[in-house]
């Protein structure tokens, strides 16, 4: 009791310590993070007046290029206009635009395109500044445009009569991520009435929830997640709010608090290791004893468990003594056991007592141990193996005795037995097993300790001679060090090697080595079956090459192109060299084929891929791509420029004549060239980036060479918008329709209108019919597009005829395209049929080029849509062929005079004397002449004078929505 009260005390003081300590430590680190908080406040607040003051600096700083502005320009010429923004511009590149504004907001002139709606930011209350009237205002995300502060000074003048500039939110947005806080809090800035503008991070954690602040104003709040600071600008309209995580401060606090709660927990593990050291001593003298106790119950469980027992004899003496596991495997009751020898002795079986004699002789030699195996016979008849083992040692009494022990080994005994049997019958499968290995159809050899020690025949004919035999020699005289390598180290069981095998006679040859362990009773050794890869492997090497290699020209196919360029552009990049990529097109070759059938025209591919390879021989690399395509790969050292010197010797080679079934073929090509890594960083981008350049070329007349440009992406982008985007399906949605007036340049009365296309929500600059339309007639989008305008024009017929007068005309533009891939007239017809539009009211407008494919079926087309009541003018007339034999030849009511010409009058004496002549010829013809493009008083003076009545162009009226007709429209008379 004395030592467990001891005990009970040294822990109690231990525990009461380390409580004390503990809480101690807990009250400091919990102060020290409730000045961390304070701390972050007091940062929060800082920061967020640092970016209010940045933002002021900024909007003043764009102040002053629109003073300078201000004070210079006293005059709306768009011209000088134009020229003093881009001036400034220069000067501020850190401010993305300058505009000029009218009273209402409308841009007079701008330094971006696409221009920005500015009428929402008139509305922002005036400030003054640096003595001038300023408003300043955020401004919300237009199209792809992103919200920015737009800053508007007046003008001093009525024309332009404001001047503004914008401060884009990515430079507020670096500006804040360089701040003191700007890489661990949440910036964000909102106008007073909580707009967001811009934050420091991709996704704004923040958001401005409270009601407008007062100007100059500032706060903070927290809630479960952040602490918030906010500072609202006390000369413009905006507020700066700025958030911390609370897990970011817990988290420094924890870094610090660390070493002092690790020091306390270092501190309380000691106090109470020293008690568990104190309770451990008095605790191992108890142990102790349970442990002798313990020892002598494990003794005895042991001999009962195996069956052992112990025993101790005195030679001198004849005398034994045994533990009570021998009664047990004696048969004999304690009481007949008198210890004496020779009690046991009697047990013996009558044939192994020799043997026991002999046994003990043995002690009279030497301490030992020695064992003796015997049998002994019961007292209840049942015989048992025992096994005596023994040693001579000296007792405390000094005596020489024998100690040792007797275990039962009956059961083990006829188990050995039982293995003796077994290795008999496995001798006799192992003869079998020799036999079905000597059937084996391939070669096999057994190699042990690196000597081959059994060869099957198919072995011996392969690798050995008539008159030798491989069994005995070194397995290294046949095999390679890979195969020796594997036999040394052991072989599991499914082990497949590749070795090369050298046989007595012949070649060497390839073989695959299936390998296993091997066994039996001289010990273990590797089995090996041999089999001859060599036709295998000339096999693959084909079908490899095949797999890489284009089959007619023999020249690396599409698939080993990419991987040799992927190499040789990692090459290039890490020897600092050039590495220019050529796609090369075969100019009309389906002519060839088509004319000379396709054997031929593998012939003149094959003829082609020779002579790009003697070009390119030791300079570069070629392959066929596919059809009549061929990509070249030419490393090359120092510029470009010096690199397509090679592309006219490529061109000449092809344009060799080339022998074809008795004739002579010259053959021309188109060849795109792309740059690593300029133009691309891998194999496919090239290859598409040269091929995109080739079809430059082609469009560009053929038999010429382009380098690839990021315009050209860009208009194969824009071609592929054409195609994904303007199908039948979706037209609807994505095209809308223009309305240009036609007038007579006397009275400026409406004659007429026609119907422009447009695509509102096209990419780039496809938005006018300049780049939308040669797009349309590429792809052959032109045909739904062209039928969908028809359609449209038709169902808003009634409308505009109502607006302008039931006398007037609607004019649509009609594609070659139209003519020849489709009925025009049944889509007349059914358009008219189907919007109930009258026939009288529709003229087609046709280009020059629509007469030259097929002119015939032009023709009878023409005359089937003027016999319906459709009036048809020749539109761009003097730009394409000029046919007179056709001319006259076609049902025409109208000439139009393109706009080229027109524009260049009373300029240019060609152009005038050419518009003199149209006009002539119009007029002898009876047929009427509309002059395109008229935008001055003069032009259409000049047209006058020249008996041109008709005319249309921005003089009279833009292309407008269908609504804004009657607004437009020039009704008064123009007095000459």
């Amino acid at each position: 009791m004395r030592v467990r009260y001891v005990r009970l005390a040294a822990w109690a003081g231990s525990i009461a310590l380390s409580v004390g300590v503990v809480a101690l430590v807990v009250l400091l680190q919990l102060d020290s993070y409730h000045g961390m908080l304070g701390n972050a406040h007091r940062q929060l607040s800082g920061s967020a007046i640092g970016t209010v003051r940045m933002l002021d600096q900024y909007t003043e700083a764009s102040l002053g290029p629109l003073l300078a502005m201000r004070n210079a320009i006293d005059s709306g010429d768009p011209g000088p206009l134009h020229i003093r923004l881009s001036e400034v511009q220069a000067r501020h590149p850190e401010l993305p635009t300058f505009v000029a504004l009218d009273a209402d907001g409308a841009v007079v002139a701008s330094t971006s395109v696409p221009l920005a709606n500015w009428r929402g930011a008139l509305a922002a209350p005036r400030r003054t500044a640096l003595g001038v009237s300023v408003r300043v205002a955020i401004t919300d995300a237009q199209g792809a445009e992103p919200p920015a502060i737009r800053v508007l000074v007046d003008s001093r003048v009525a024309q332009p009569a404001i001047f503004g500039t914008v401060i884009d939110a990515e430079r507020v947005r670096d500006g804040m991520r360089h701040s003191m806080l700007g890489g661990i809090a949440a910036m964000s800035v909102f106008s007073p009435d909580g707009r967001f503008f811009v934050s420091n991070r991709e996704a704004a954690s923040t958001r401005w929830t409270g009601p407008a602040p007062a100007s100059g104003s500032a706060g903070r709040y927290e809630d479960d997640t952040w602490l918030y600071a906010w500072q609202a600008s006390a000369n413009y309209p905006y507020v700066a709010l700025v958030a911390m995580d609370r897990e970011g401060i817990f988290a420094e606090w924890v870094r610090q608090a660390r070493p002092s709660m690790l020091a306390t927990l270092a501190l309380v593990f000691l106090l109470n290791g020293f008690a568990a050291l104190f309770d451990r001593a008095y605790r191992r003298q108890t142990r102790l004893v349970d442990a002798l106790s313990r020892s002598a119950r494990h003794l005895g469980d042991v001999q009962r468990t195996g069956h052992i027992g112990l025993w101790e004899a005195d030679l001198a003496e004849r005398t034994i003594a045994w533990s009570g596991q021998v009664h047990e495997i004696t048969g004999l009751p304690p009481e007949r056991l008198d210890g004496r020898i020779g009690t046991y002795y009697k047990l013996v079986h009558l044939d192994d007592q020799q043997a026991i004699v002999d046994w003990l002789e043995l002690f009279s030699h030497g301490d030992g141990p020695y064992e003796c195996e015997h049998r002994l016979c019961r007292p209840d008849g049942r015989e048992v193996r025992v096994n005596l083992r023994a040693a001579r040692i000296v007792s405390e009494e000094g005596h020489l005795i024998l100690a040792g022990t007797i275990s039962e080994i009956t059961a083990l005994h006829e188990t050995r037995q039982r293995l003796q049997d077994t290795d008999r019958d496995l001798a006799a499968s192992e003869a079998a097993y020799r036999q079905l290995l000597a059937r084996m159809p391939l070669p096999l050899l057994i190699v042990r300790e690196g000597c081959i020690e059994y060869a099957n025949r198919l072995a011996e004919e392969r690798l050995g001679g008539a008159s030798t035999t491989l069994v005995g020699r070194r397995a290294e005289d046949y095999l390679d060090a890979e195969a020796l390598d594997a036999f040394r180290g052991g072989a599991p069981e499914g082990t497949n090697i590749t070795a090369w095998i050298e046989p007595a006679y012949g070649m060497p040859f390839e073989a695959e080595l299936a390998l296993s362990d091997y066994r039996d009773s001289r010990g273990v050794g590797t089995l090996a079956i041999i089999r001859d890869v060599t036709e295998q492997r000339r096999y693959e090497d084909q079908l490899n090459h095949q797999a890489t290699h284009d089959e007619l020209t023999g020249l690396p196919n599409r698939r080993a192109l990419r991987e040799r360029l992927d190499a040789l552009v990692v090459q290039s990049v890490a020897d600092s060299t050039g590495l220019m990529v050529m796609f090369i097109d075969l100019d009309h070759f389906k002519v060839i084929n088509d004319a000379l059938g396709h054997v031929l025209g593998d012939q003149v591919l094959r003829d082609v891929s020779l002579r790009l390879g003697d070009v390119l021989d030791g300079v570069g690399q070629v392959g066929r791509f596919g059809g009549d395509e061929f990509v070249a790969m030419v490393p090359f050292d120092g510029s470009p420029v010096k690199a397509v010197e090679i592309l006219p010797r490529l061109q000449r080679a092809i344009e060799e004549p080339l022998s074809v079934d008795g004739t002579l073929q010259r053959l021309k090509c188109s060849i795109g060239v792309a740059f690593a890594t300029r133009d691309g960083a891998d194999a496919d981008t090239l290859i598409r980036n040269a091929d995109t350049a080739m079809y430059d070329a082609k469009r560009s007349g053929r038999h010429a060479w382009r380098c690839y440009s990021a315009e050209m992406h860009a208009t194969a982008m824009a071609r592929l918008s054409v195609l994904t985007r303007l199908s039948e399906a979706n037209l609807d949605d994505e095209l809308a329709l223009a309305w240009q007036t036609q007038h007579d340049g006397t009275s400026g009365a409406i004659t007429g209108v026609e119907v422009l296309l447009r695509w509102p929500s096209a990419p780039g600059d496809l938005r006018g019919n300049d780049r939308l339309v040669p797009l349309l007639e590429e792809t052959g989008a032109i045909v739904p597009v062209g039928q969908w305008v028809l359609r449209e024009a038709c169902r808003q017929q009634r409308l505009v005829l109502d607006t302008i007068g039931h006398d007037c005309r609607i004019a649509i533009n009609v594609s070659a395209q139209q003519l020849v891939h489709t009925d025009l007239v049944a889509d007349v017809r059914r358009a008219l049929a189907e919007t109930g539009a009258r026939a009288s009211a529709l003229e087609l407008e046709l280009t020059e080029s629509a007469f030259m494919n097929e002119p015939e079926r032009a023709i009878r087309t023409l005359h089937e849509l003027r016999a319906m009541g459709v009036t048809i003018a020749l539109d761009d007339f003097g730009t394409g062929y000029s046919n007179l034999t056709y001319l006259s030849r076609l049902p025409l009511d109208k000439i139009k005079i393109d706009r080229h010409f027109t524009a260049r009058l009373l300029e240019d004496e060609v152009d005038t004397a050419i518009c003199r002549s149209i006009v002539f010829l119009a007029r002898n013809l009876n047929l009427q002449v509309v002059a395109e493009g008229v935008e001055t008083d003069r032009q259409r003076r000049w047209l006058l004078d020249e008996a041109c009545i008709d005319m249309q162009g921005f003089y009279f009226s833009r292309p407008v929505p269908v609504q804004d007709l009657g607004r437009t429209s020039r009704l008064d008379p123009i007095p000459l």
